[in-house]
Parts: structure tokens; sequence; C-alpha cells
């Protein structure tokens, strides 16, 4: 098996071991060959994210003077087989970085994928990205990037904003409900009196699983002032609202028939500025069903769907030399699109 030193804060560490053998070999026994490499993935209408991410990484890694790139931009909409980035140079002098760019490319396309179809399912309405429980927290930078290349502004966390406080969604946790024995109305007090300045007063109303008389609640007393209520109901519940409906039992978690009824009574109550907002288990297929029965919601709050890694990228070797080969089934395919980099 290969061996190689290990140096502090060295990028190799990431690289499959094989890579290393790959490398060793081809220096000893072709070192003049130059190899074609494309990398693609096989989904339609994806959005390429990351490519900026993955010419940094090559650009502090290896010395780009030495070998050519070519690539697609960032936020392009790719289709199933088509080349996002060809390098083609010594293999020695990239060919080891395959996998770490592959893994690059995965994950943003990925995030900006989902994104961008929930963008399409929600019809112009307002998304919030809330995906920080969802992943490990150091991906948040990273992950923010790739919604907002989809289109989606508002984010949960500062990170995910890269430190933007203008696109931060406020509201509060259920955390802070529970501190005031359940009492929504004190909470939200606490919560003006602490953040005057506030301009989006969002109150969380499924705290009781009564949504209409949390949101009732808080408007009779905030009136104008508050902004919006954030409908949050675990899909193993059914609201307060549905106890002497004959079909309850199909009204469990968010639900269309859930959001009409609390917007008719917020609108009877003097209520009509107030915006609903709706999170827990979101993703364009719900968001579809939503927007297919005309559900009254002005904002969707969108976590774990958005990072679900489902589209993979390859690398082929596919010219050696300026004659095409490859792996059975794979061959090299000109894109015109791609851009020089160096």
């Amino acid at each position: 098996m290969f061996k190689w030193k290990n140096k502090k804060n060295d990028n190799k560490k990431y690289v499959a071991n094989y890579f290393f053998i790959a490398e060793k070999l081809i220096s000893k026994y072709k070192p003049d060959s130059i190899v074609t490499m494309q990398f693609f993935q096989r989904k339609e209408n994806a959005i390429l994210c990351g490519i900026n991410e993955a010419l940094d990484f090559l650009k502090k890694n290896t010395d780009t003077k030495k070998y050519k790139i070519k690539y697609l931009p960032e936020g392009s909409k790719i289709k199933s087989l088509e080349p996002v980035l060809e390098l083609e140079g010594h293999y020695k002098d990239f060919g080891i970085f395959e996998g770490v760019i592959d893994g690059i490319l995965a994950r943003s396309t990925s995030i900006a994928t989902n994104a961008w179809e929930c963008i399409q399912a929600a019809k112009g309405k307002e998304i919030i990205y809330m995906g920080d429980r969802a992943d490990h927290y150091i991906n948040q930078e990273i992950d923010g990037h790739a919604v907002e290349v989809a289109g989606l502004k508002k984010h949960s966390t500062m990170a995910g904003s890269r430190m933007n406080e203008d696109v931060i969604f406020g509201s509060i946790p259920h955390v802070l409900i529970q501190q005031f024995d359940g009492n929504l109305v004190e909470a939200m007090k606490a919560y003006k009196e602490t953040f005057p300045d506030e301009k989006e007063l969002i109150a969380l109303v499924d705290f009781s699983n009564d949504v209409i008389k949390d949101s009732l609640s808080v408007l009779k007393v905030f009136k104008e002032k508050l902004y919006g209520v954030r409908v949050d109901t675990s899909k193993n519940m059914i609201d307060h609202m549905f106890d002497n409906d004959e079909n309850r039992s199909k009204y469990n978690g968010v639900n269309p028939e859930q959001i009409k009824r609390l917007r008719k009574a917020l609108d009877e109550n003097n209520g009509k500025h107030v915006k609903i907002i709706v999170s827990s288990g979101f993703n364009p297929e719900k968001i579809s069903l939503f927007e297919k029965e005309n559900t009254p919601v002005d904002v969707y709050g969108v976590g774990d769907f958005i990072l679900k890694i489902n589209i993979g990228f390859t690398c082929d070797a596919v010219k050696n030399n300026g004659k095409e080969i490859a792996k059975e089934g794979r061959k090299y395919s000109y894109n015109s699109k791609l851009l020089s980099f160096n």
C-alpha cells in the first residue's frame, strides 16, 4: 500500500489512497502522457454549484499554470452527462484530486438543485432556508452559498448568510414559550421588550397545538405590530381546530385546511396584514400540493430536504495524448460552453 508523510494542513489527506498509487505508477512508467479528464453528473436540469470552490481548491493545491482547465460557470443549468469541468495535462499535476472535486460538486450541486426545485414549486413565494439542524454545522457557509446560487435569499443562521444580517429570518423557538410556562403572549412581550427595533415580529403558534387560538391571542396584544405567525405542527399531531371534525384523521401536521382556517380567523379579527409562515417537512411535492389547493401561505420554511445529497459526480479519463480512449461505456464529450480558466 502506498504511504505518504502526513503534513499539517495537507489536503492530500482527503484523497483516496489508490489515486496516490496511480500517480506513482504513471509518473514512473508514463511520465510524458497527457491525460484529459472530464467531470459530469446524471440528472437533467441540475443547477451547477461548487465549481468556484473546486477551481479555488485546484489553485491552492496545484500549480494551475502547468495544465489546462475548462469549466462551466457557477449556477449553470446542466444536463445529464454534460461535462462541467475538463482538466488536461500530466496526471501528477492534478489527477489525485479527482475524488475531492467530485465531492465538492456533488454536495453543492445537490443543494442548489434541491433549492431550485423548491423555488419552482413555490411559484414566487418566499422560501426560508432552515437547514441548520439537518447537517454538520461546519458546512453552513458552503450550503448557504449553494441555496443562494439557486435563488434563495433568507437564512436561519449567520453562517448560512455569511454574516449578512439583512437576510436572517427572525422568529422564536419552542423552548422560549416553554420557559414562560407555555404562555405565548408573555414570551412575545419579552421578545418585543428585548428587541424593540425588530421589524418582523413573528410568533411561533403551534406550541399548544391550537394555532388559531394562539395566533389570535398574540394578534389581540400586538395588533399591527405582529408581522407574521409561523406554523410548525409536527406530522404526528392534529391541530385542536379539528377536534370535532369528522374528517379529523386527514389533517395531521401542517396541512392546507389548517392554514385556510387560520387565514380566515386572522382576517375576521383585523389580522389581514399578518403573514403566515409554514415549516415542518416541506419539500417540492408538499409545496406543490399547497399551491395546487391555493393555500394562503406567504412563506415556506424548508430544511432537511434541501440538504439531501442526491446528485453524484463522476470523473473519467477520456483522452490519452489526444487519442480518445476511456472505460467502456464512457467517451470524450465536447462541450462548446466550457470556458478557459487559464
